[in-house]
């Protein structure tokens, strides 16, 4: 009987919520009716069960917890007090009417009455009560929400009469003005409001419409401050919400301004429909359009007409918007009509709405990198060619395990297996028994991981069994990250060449011996021919030292003759000539003589005291040494001895070379000109290098490399013995050095003296 009831109850509900009669109804009516059934069925047995459990209200408890806190299926904001008032009187309307057809006594059909209408009276004020309670919760929310809001977002709350005065302003992006809650009360837009943009959309705002914008406000301190404002129409007026902006503008301004700095990148944005709405100087000089040129167009402009006709600049977009970016590269056209590598970006940017608003996109010419790789692909089919095609030397790849993963000509010609018959084996299969029980090749393996490669040297084996003399390198092979991929291995065959090899050194050995005997033979021979230059030079100092007592003597005589012949001889011309003669005679066997004593010396005074020689010093003590020539000839000495004025060398020596450069230009002048010797001296780590210049007569071309040589000369009309060149040049060379000259005939002559400083030899 029971189910009965509340299947008829159910019914007569269904209908009353079919119909729509009642304005709770509104959420039952979407849902289908055997959903409503469930409901409403469940509902009916709740309800029953408490009135004849004696447990009233406790499944009502329940629901009404629920839905305070959110969880029941009936949303805490889908209700009314009028809906929950509606609720109770339906079912109970429904439950009193179906009790006209309950059979029972009236005594207990009215006491039956009396406990339903109590029961949803009861029901209806917890209800309400529960419905305040969420109301005042939602209230309370709201009040934190709007504190949380004035308190701590940087927003500006207004209000503003039809007057247009304030009314009312607070929140904290009233600090950034250095203002406070109601500083701005009483203001006027019309008077105090001194940017237009403020005045004009406050005015439109009270007119009736909704207006957002951004506008500037000045502060305390002066500062100009912008603020995204959204101003409402309500009654009397307007609310206005103001937010600070400025740092979000200026960090748009400077990254618009990074935007159009960008050179190396096309950045620019389109449209849905792909037309150019922005562009940067890069995408300027990437493509060659100007701003004023491009803005407007769609950027299918960039794609050949191959692509147009497959519609792949729409793709780029459909793809773009699928799935929110499409990345692509190819050749893209300029506005010249070249074309260029090109590595394209196309982003799509939604609104809060998912609303496609647009594309970001971005290009980059990456022609050099193409062609890069081309190079590199080239090269890699150029590499592998060679690889391949090498056949003196095995070459091929291990993997990290050493399984062998290639195999080249070499390799098959020298260990003899073919490509089909190695590949996938292990590398050990080349090493004797005895070096496999060792694990020396794992161990080539972990050595070549560690240091980055591994050599080594010994015996390997070949497909047949057969042995040969092998070196190996073996090179371990990283990826970008540094994890090992694999080995390289390269193996030559050098079993000729350790048989060279001993044979070689048996022939060393033999050599060896031939050469120390070769050596002894040398060191007799340069021990005789010191013992012959010592000679020699004791030779030339006794020659030279024996022929001035006797040249002596011969002066003194023809002295003594003429004397004895009178004064009277001498006016006798033939007398007179031959006395001339001989004294010239003299005169230069003595200047041999004196060359010949310099020259045996120069050996000797190699050995004698370095000492800091001052260059200036020792120019100056030889101009006065041959003033009278200097003087004569209406000389000019000119020296630059900033860079080294300071020179290491044998005092005598140096004044030696700079007397016999000086006396040199000055002797060997020419006859159109006074002569002028330039004396310079430079420097660095190891040389001093001193140069002389000269405006004399030069030395034709086929005499420079001969006028150091000993007594030569080629200038007769200039006197001289034909030394003083070697004797400088034997001074250098004893010192380590060494002498240059340039010369141009008629113009003059260059000679530089580098002398090596310290110990270091000249080579």
């Amino acid at each position: 009987m029971l189910e009965n009831y509340i299947e008829e109850l159910t019914q007569n509900v269904i209908v009353i919520t079919k119909n729509g009669k009642f304005p709770v109804c509104r959420f039952l009516i979407q849902l289908p009716e055997e959903t409503i059934y469930e409901k409403i069925r469940r509902e009916f047995e709740d309800i029953l069960q408490d009135i004849i459990q004696g447990t009233p209200h406790n499944s009502l408890t329940k629901k009404i917890d629920l839905w305070k806190a959110g969880k029941s299926p009936i949303s805490r904001k889908d209700l009314t007090i009028s809906d929950i008032n509606s609720v109770n009187h339906i079912i109970k309307t429904v439950i009193l009417d179906f009790l006209k057809f309950y059979e029972c006594s009236k005594i207990e059909l009215i006491a039956l009455v009396k406990e339903i209408t109590d029961y949803f009276q009861t029901s209806t004020e917890m209800g309400i009560y529960a419905f305040e309670e969420i109301q005042n919760e939602v209230q309370i929310d709201r009040d934190e929400i709007i504190h949380g809001i004035l308190t701590n977002v940087p927003v500006i709350i207004t209000r503003i009469n039809q007057e247009g005065e304030i009314t009312y302003s607070a929140g904290k992006g009233l600090e950034s003005l250095g203002r406070k809650e109601n500083d701005l009360k009483n203001f006027s837009i019309y008077h105090d409001f001194i940017f237009p943009e403020n005045i004009e959309n406050s005015k439109l705002a009270l007119s009736g419409k909704s207006v957002s914008y951004i506008g500037r406000s000045r502060s305390l301190s002066g500062e100009i401050r912008e603020f995204q404002n959204y101003f409402i129409p309500v009654n009397n007026g307007i609310i206005g919400f103001s937010i600070d902006v400025t740092e979000r503008i200026e960090a748009e301004e400077r990254f618009r301004s990074f935007i159009d700095a960008v050179k190396d990148y096309a950045i620019f944005k389109l449209s849905p429909e792909g037309y150019i709405n922005s562009w940067n100087e890069g995408a300027e000089a990437l493509k060659g359009y100007k701003k004023s040129e491009i803005i407007g167009k769609h950027f299918s402009i960039f794609y050949d007409n191959e692509l147009k006709e497959k519609h792949f600049p729409e793709y780029e977009l459909e793809q773009a918007t699928l799935h929110g970016r499409f990345e692509a590269e190819g050749f893209r056209l300029k506005k010249d009509g070249s074309r260029f590598w090109a590595n394209g970006i196309i982003t799509a940017l939604f609104d809060k709405n998912n609303n496609l608003v647009g594309f970001t996109k971005i290009t980059r010419n990456l022609t050099e990198r193409k062609l890069a790789e081309e190079r590199l692909r080239r090269s890699e089919e150029r590499f592998r060619s060679l690889i391949e095609g090498v056949k003196d030397y095995a070459i091929f790849l291990l993997e990290p395990n050493g399984t062998i993963a290639s195999w080249n000509e070499g390799a098959k010609r020298i260990k003899g297996y073919n490509e089909d018959e190695i590949i996938g084996k292990h590398f050990s299969v080349f090493y004797t028994e005895e070096k496999k029980k060792q694990k020396y090749p794992e161990y080539e393996l972990v050595q070549a991981g560690i240091h980055g490669k591994f050599e080594d040297e010994g015996l390997r084996v070949r497909k047949d069994g057969s042995t040969f003399y092998a070196n190996v390198l073996i090179t371990a092979l990283h990826d970008t990250s540094g994890k090992l991929i694999g080995f390289s291995k390269i193996t030559r065959d050098l079993t000729e060449r350790k048989f060279l090899e001993e044979s070689l050194q048996s022939m060393n050995t033999d050599l060896e011996n031939k050469v120390k005997e070769r050596t002894d033979e040398l060191l007799k021979t340069i021990k005789e021919l010191k013992r012959i230059n010592n000679d020699l030079d004791n030779f030339i100092y006794t020659a030279s030292h024996d022929l001035k007592a006797p040249i002596s003597n011969i002066e003194g005589l023809i002295s003594n003759l003429f004397e004895e012949l009178g004064e009277q001889s001498l006016l006798n011309v033939d007398l007179r000539d031959i006395k001339e003669m001989i004294d010239i005679s003299v005169e230069k066997f003595q200047i041999t003589i004196k060359d010949l004593t310099e020259i045996a010396k120069i050996q000797k005074e190699s050995l004698e005291t370095v000492e800091l020689v001052g260059l200036s010093e020792l120019i100056d003590d030889v101009k006065i040494t041959i003033s009278d020539q200097i003087s004569r000839n209406n000389a000019e000495i000119i020296y630059h001895l900033e860079d080294c004025n300071e020179i290491k060398f044998v005092r005598k020596n140096l004044k030696s070379i700079i007397y016999n450069l000086i006396s040199n230009g000055i002797k060997y002048r020419s006859p159109e000109r006074n002569p002028i010797v330039k004396i310079m001296c430079s420097s660095d780590e190891y040389y001093n290098t001193i140069i002389c210049q000269d405006n004399g007569l030069g030395i034709k071309a086929e005499n420079i490399d001969k006028i150091f040589n000993m007594f030569k000369r080629f200038h007769d009309h200039v006197e001289g013995s034909g030394v003083g060149l070697y004797i400088v040049k034997r001074i250098i060379e004893n010192a380590g050095g060494r002498i240059d000259v340039e010369s141009v005939e008629g113009e003059g002559s260059i000679f530089k003296v580098i002398l090596p400083k310290g110990e270091f030899e000249l080579h």
